[in-house]
C-alpha cells in the first residue's frame, strides 16, 4: 500500500463562520486586506457581513469586485498590480470557484513574477503566496480546499491547471449562510460539478483509501440533498449537506485528481462559455458509462454510495442503472444537454484533441482516443 494524501486549508465549519474573518486575520498580523468577489456576490449582499468584520477588526480593506467567470490571466495580473499598489498583505475571496480561482492566482503573483501563464502544471509555484482566506457561496468547486487554481490562457485558447503545495488557501470558512442565496439554477450546476469531483476521485487511478473515504461519503450527500436544494433553496439542512459534500469531494480531488469528464469541460468551457459545473454535469453520465467497461466494480461501489438498490446485480447491470440514475438526477434538477447549452458539433474534434492533452485524461481508468470522446460529445448532445 502506498499513497499520498494532503489537504493544504485549515477548515472552520459554521453558520456564521464567515463573520469571524476579521478576528481570524487579527491573528495573522496584517493590516491591509484585499478582498475579492464578484457582481452576483455583491449584488445578493453577501460580502456585507465579511466587510463588516474587517472593518469591525479595524483592517485597511481594498475592494476588487471585477472578477467573471472563468477568470483569465489578464485578469488576475489587474488585481494582483491593483494589490501591489495597495500594499495588501492577505486576502480575502468571497465567491464560487471563479473568485477563489482569481484569488489564489493573485496570491501566487504577489510573491512569484508575472505572467501567470508560466505557472501552468504541478509545482512550478516556487514561493508561497500571501495569505488566502477562501469564503465560498456555492456548493461546487472545493477551490476553498485545494492546491489547483484553473486559470484562462487568452492567448492559447485553454485553462491552465496551476497546482502545488504554494497554491492553496491556508484557512477555508464553510459558512452554509452563504449559500442560501444561490438560485436553483447556480445550486444545480455547482451541485453536479461537485459530484462530478467525487465520483471522478472515486474511479482515479490515483484513488487510496483515504480519497475513496471522503468521495464515496461526497456521493452519499450530494446525490442524497441535492434535488432538495435545488427545490428548497432555504433548507438550511440541505444546504449544510451539500456544502460538506462538496468539501469532501475537494478533499478526495486534492489527492486522486480526476477525470475524463473534466478534461473535457475545460475545452467546453473555453469553446462554448459554458459554467465548469454544466460542462461536467453534461458528460458526467456518458463518461462513466465509457469508464464502467474499464472498472465495473468501481462504478458499482459508486451506484451503492447513492443509495441504489443493486448489491445483488451484475457488475454490468449495476454500471447501466448507476448511469441512468446520475442522468435522471440531471434531468430532475434542469441540467440542459450540449445542443440545449448551445454547444457547437464543429467544435467537437477541438474539444476531443485539446481534451486529450489535460492533465485529468493521465488519471483516468481508461485511456480514450479521440474517436472516443467525441462519441461521449454525441451522446451528451
Amino acid at each position: 500500500m502506498h499513497f499520498h494524501f494532503t489537504i493544504p486549508s485549515s477548515v472552520a465549519f459554521a453558520p456564521g463562520s464567515a463573520e469571524t474573518v476579521g478576528h481570524l486575520l487579527l491573528g495573522f498580523e496584517v493590516s491591509k486586506v484585499l478582498c475579492i468577489y464578484d457582481s452576483g456576490v455583491k449584488k445578493a449582499g453577501l460580502a456585507d457581513a465579511v466587510l463588516h468584520s474587517l472593518k469591525a477588526a479595524k483592517l485597511e480593506v481594498t475592494i476588487w469586485d471585477a472578477v467573471e467567470p472563468n477568470p483569465t490571466d489578464t485578469l488576475v495580473e489587474e488585481g494582483a498590480q491593483l494589490a501591489k499598489e495597495a500594499g495588501i498583505e492577505a486576502i480575502v475571496a468571497v465567491g464560487g470557484g471563479s473568485v477563489i480561482d482569481a484569488a489564489k492566482a493573485v496570491s501566487i503573483l504577489m510573491t512569484n513574477e508575472s505572467p501567470i501563464n508560466q505557472y501552468d502544471g504541478i509545482n512550478l509555484v516556487k514561493n508561497a503566496g500571501i495569505q488566502v482566506v477562501a469564503i465560498p457561496t456555492t456548493a461546487g468547486t472545493a477551490s476553498e480546499v485545494t492546491a489547483f487554481t484553473v486559470i484562462t490562457d487568452t492567448q492559447q485558447k485553454k485553462k491552465m491547471v496551476i497546482g502545488g503545495q504554494n497554491v492553496g488557501a491556508r484557512v477555508a470558512l464553510m459558512d452554509p449562510h452563504l449559500t442560501l442565496a444561490a438560485p436553483p439554477a447556480l445550486t444545480a450546476a455547482t451541485g453536479m460539478g461537485a459530484l462530478a469531483h467525487a465520483i471522478e476521485a472515486y474511479l482515479s487511478v490515483a484513488a487510496s483509501i483515504p480519497t475513496d473515504i471522503n468521495a464515496t461519503k461526497a456521493i452519499q450527500l450530494l446525490f442524497q440533498y441535492l434535488p432538495e436544494a435545488v427545490r428548497n433553496g432555504s433548507n438550511l439542512d440541505a444546504r449544510n449537506n451539500i456544502l460538506l459534500g462538496s468539501m469532501l469531494a475537494g478533499f478526495a480531488y486534492n489527492s486522486a485528481i480526476l477525470g475524463l469528464a473534466h478534461s473535457m469541460s475545460h475545452p467546453l468551457c473555453i469553446y462554448s462559455g459554458i459554467s465548469h459545473g454544466l460542462a461536467n454535469a453534461a458528460v458526467l453520465p456518458y463518461v462513466i458509462e465509457y469508464n464502467g467497461q474499464a472498472v465495473p466494480d468501481r462504478v458499482k461501489n459508486v451506484g451503492l454510495a447513492m443509495g441504489l438498490e443493486i448489491q445483488d446485480l451484475a457488475a454490468n447491470e449495476a454500471v447501466a442503472m448507476t448511469v441512468a440514475a446520475i442522468r435522471e438526477l440531471s434531468r430532475s434538477i434542469g441540467i440542459p444537454t450540449l445542443k440545449e447549452l448551445g454547444v457547437s458539433r464543429d467544435d467537437f474534434e477541438k474539444i476531443a484533441l485539446d481534451s486529450l492533452k489535460e492533465i485529468s485524461t493521465i488519471f483516468n481508468p481508461r485511456n480514450p482516443s479521440k474517436e472516443d470522446v467525441i462519441g461521449i460529445l454525441e451522446k451528451a448532445y
